[in-house]
């Protein structure tokens, strides 16, 4: 696993460049904020930041390297109760119909690290990890190349297109492509293959409410399979079928592999069926298998701290630094203050069910812990107090540029246990207690700041 260098502060430098350097920021992001955000989905009404977050190097691979130790130590609790995908539905009380692609059977070891994408929020200059999210089917690949890639060309201009050596900012290694890289080795695809990607609608979010366009929003990962001579092909999840030979079919295209976006308990049909059933054949194989669904589950941040006393003294220090205090949630913390918790389902994404004990009354939060303690199926956290990062936003409809100083979640793109770019997430001038792209927080990405002269 990877050693944080803890002495690293994660901080976005944009204060610390030069004063001519932040104007031509601040001037062009202003002019060019649409151009920077090309192609990436968002709400409507939503508020764009006009910069990207600026980290040097250092602060970067720190964070790399804290979501990869924690995703280790997360593998490794589950192993110290369980070895397989089935067992660990079982310890965590989770009923196998929930998991229609899961393969009971299926061993637990780092293979299931394929793909990750931790929730980092960063006070006082520490990354935590307030969740991790292990699948193929996290989201931010894209976003984080695409607005990092397209701020940097605002920025850079045509004349450093072509030597760029002058700039103080570079771009992160592409997530997309070290996605696609993982992938095609994780499947084992060759020359000639096939990687179907299912596209599926999801309500409430209107950038998938055409399927058009959904396949359209994967036309980078098309590109990278191009390079490896693979057809990658976008299809609607309903229309696949199964043919005699128990081979997973497209339209007109077979199946070698597929890439699962979606997941599978939301999308039942006979798209899913045919899907299972050539898993089960083994006549197509996925990315990511269902077995890392359950890894992903919160709960097992709680296991982390229950088992504080059997780690040893350097990964005992650093879930102490580096993973807030989280606990599975039971009627005792109704002593507690509930201006320092979080309550989350385990298994729960996009923000619901996620409640700020601060943002209720009591008599609310009294009923959600109780609720929850009957379940066994919710966490409790130690609020991070993140860092404020002051941006300027434009909003999509009018052009109005507004300023406000806002939390970030930070999320590692982590392929084959290796950083390829942050998907970053924060507040906006629209007001809201939680992060989340669902609920109206902002997309943003990360520009490594090289300068000798910054920081200093």
């Amino acid at each position: 696993m990877s050693d944080p260098r803890g002495d690293a502060p994660v901080v976005d430098l944009y204060d610390r460049l030069p004063e001519e350097v932040r104007g031509r920021i601040d001037a062009l992001g202003r002019e060019h904020w649409r151009r920077g955000h090309a192609g990436v989905p968002r709400l409507a009404d939503s508020w764009c930041p006009t910069r990207p977050l600026l980290l040097d190097a250092d602060a970067y691979a720190v964070v790399g390297a804290v979501a990869d130790r924690a995703a280790g130590l997360v593998l490794q609790a589950c192993l110290r109760r369980v070895s397989t995908a089935g067992e660990l539905l079982e310890a965590l009380s989770m009923p196998l119909g929930q998991f229609p692609l899961l393969d009971p059977a299926e061993a637990l070891t780092e293979r299931l690290l394929t793909s990750m994408r931790a929730d980092v929020m960063v006070e006082r200059g520490v990354p935590k990890v307030v969740e991790l999210n292990i699948d193929g089917a996290i989201g931010g690949a894209i976003e984080a190349d695409l607005i990092a890639a397209q701020f940097q060309e605002v920025y850079a201009g045509p004349a450093a297109a072509a030597d760029p050596s002058g700039s103080p900012l570079r771009t992160p290694p592409s997530a997309v492509d070290a996605f696609f890289t993982e992938l095609v080795s994780f499947l084992g695809l060759t020359e000639g293959g096939c990687l179907v990607v299912p596209v599926f609608r999801e309500d409430g979010l209107d950038y998938l409410a055409d399927l058009d366009d959904f396949i359209c929003f994967l036309a980078p990962m098309a590109e990278r399979g191009k390079a490896y001579g693979i057809t990658v092909v976008g299809y609607p999840l309903d229309g696949l079928t199964l043919d005699d030979r128990q081979r997973l079919r497209a339209g007109e295209h077979v199946a070698d592999g597929v890439f699962r976006l979606f997941l599978p308990v939301e999308q039942a049909g006979p798209g899913l069926d045919a899907l299972g059933a050539a898993l089960r054949a083994g006549t197509a194989r996925m990315y990511t298998p269902e077995a890392t669904s359950p890894v992903s589950d919160k709960r097992v941040l709680a296991w982390l701290w229950e088992d504080l006393d059997l780690l040893g003294p350097d990964d005992r220090d650093f879930v102490r630094r580096h993973v807030p205090y989280t606990v599975i949630a039971g009627a005792e913390a109704l002593g507690e203050d509930r201006a320092s918790l979080v309550l989350k389902p385990g298994d729960g994404y996009g923000g619901a069910g996620v409640v700020l004990g601060r943002s209720v009354e009591q008599e609310e939060w009294r009923e959600r812990i109780l609720a929850a303690a009957g379940s066994g199926d919710h966490i409790l956290q130690e609020v991070v107090e993140a860092d404020l990062v002051t941006f300027e936003f434009a909003h999509e409809t009018t052009g109005e540029i507004r300023s406000a100083a806002v939390p970030c979640v930070l999320g590692p793109m982590m392929y084959g246990r290796g950083l390829s770019g942050i998907y970053v997430r924060h507040g906006s001038p629209k007001r809201g207690d939680l992060i989340n792209t669902h609920q109206g927080a902002a997309s943003n990405s990360v520009l490594i700041v090289e300068s000798p002269t910054v920081g200093r």
